[in-house]
């Protein structure tokens, strides 16, 4: 799965990169949350303080086909 993961990526343009290495590194970061002994508690997440939050969702469904 790796060796067709890196095939996969090497085939996306530079510019087109970021929604997926923020995902795999949220990925990341919550595993290892987890792992430090920290619940995962993603309905949380939802209310976050973030003021841009809606456009990044819409950011994120618009990088994804069918969406």
């Amino acid at each position: 799965m790796r060796e067709e993961l890196r095939h996969l990526v090497d085939q996306v343009p530079e510019a087109e990169l970021r929604p997926a290495l923020e995902s795999i590194r949220g990925f990341l970061e919550e595993h290892e949350a987890y792992e430090e002994g920290e619940r995962d508690l993603p309905f949380f997440a939802s209310c976050g303080n973030r003021p841009d939050a809606s456009e990044k969702c819409r950011e994120i469904l618009r990088s994804r086909p069918g969406f």
